[in-house]
């Protein structure tokens, strides 16, 4: 499987960290389960915008 990488500023970085601590904290590799859960919804047609509309 191939590698995506995500750019995000510090701040957003943070955040996104803290809150998956918070999901898998403890777990080897939480960030990588977390992104790769995003983006098998992404292409699985399940994502959802904040507003609860599909965005594909």
């Amino acid at each position: 499987m191939g590698k995506v990488m995500v750019s995000l500023t510090d701040e957003a970085e943070d955040l996104v960290r803290t809150e998956v601590d918070k999901l898998y904290y403890g777990r080897t590799g939480g960030f990588s389960i977390f992104f790769e859960k995003l983006i098998r919804q992404y292409f699985n047609g399940n994502m959802k915008d904040p507003a609860g509309k599909k965005l594909r």
